[in-house]
């Protein structure tokens, strides 16, 4: 036996344990960087476990890693599955490995304010002044309806208040993850803004392009 005919057995024997331990989930794929969610595709079963394939741990604050079991010869890396228990990506189907998914809690707007480049002697640029940013993630309308699912967790990481004010508060750091079904036409970039559903918005510090799909550390801004 090799080992392509071996993963079809593991994804066979996901698909029989769906059957008895899933619920209906409707798969999407993305396409382009409008909304990812346009487009239903195959429904299939799908139990999700806290990373924990006996299903003897229930999940824990701030972790938004999963297992899956269902089909995967119907999915690839990037798919959405949407159900009853929430909107998970796919973030990696690795040979003979367990099919991780992470859990998404908001949706997001991906946007980029425009930079005037080449002002001063020196080429320092900053905002052109206008007041349209340009979307790179995220159809028109609402971002609730159109935004792409994305997982939204606490980092632990806060800037000092520099202000000093007794009221005001710090900035504390956000980890946010976006699945590997982005274009590779977008290239998010320190100082990107990210919108989400409840109308808060997250400024890039950093961000890393990993075969899971894009990882980054951010601050939210406030009013």
């Amino acid at each position: 036996m090799d080992a392509l005919k071996l993963q079809s057995k593991i994804y066979s024997g996901y698909a029989k344990a769906a059957l008895r331990l899933g619920l209906d989930n409707v798969q999407y794929r993305p396409s382009g960087t409008g909304n990812p969610l346009a487009t239903a595709g195959v429904t299939l079963k799908a139990s999700f476990n806290a990373a924990d394939m006996t299903y003897g741990k229930p999940n824990k604050y701030g972790i938004a890693v999963w297992y899956g079991l269902f089909d995967a010869s119907q999915t690839q890396e990037g798919d959405y599955l949407v159900g009853p228990q929430g909107t998970f990506f796919i973030a990696s189907q690795q040979l003979h490995l367990p099919i991780q998914l992470v859990q998404c809690n908001r949706k997001v707007f991906l946007t980029r304010t425009s930079i005037a480049s080449g002002a001063g002697a020196v080429d320092y640029g900053g905002p052109s002044g206008t007041s349209d940013d340009t979307i790179l993630l995220g159809g028109s309308g609402a971002v609730g309806a159109t935004g792409w699912p994305a997982s939204i967790l606490l980092f632990g990481q806060r800037e000092r208040n520099l202000s000093e004010i007794p009221s005001s508060v710090q900035q504390i750091g956000w980890r946010i993850i976006l699945p590997p079904s982005v274009p590779a036409s977008v290239v998010i970039t320190a100082a990107d803004i990210l919108t989400d559903d409840m109308g808060r918005r997250y400024a890039v510090q950093g961000a890393e392009l990993t075969d899971m799909g894009w990882r980054m550390t951010c601050t939210e801004l406030h009013a």
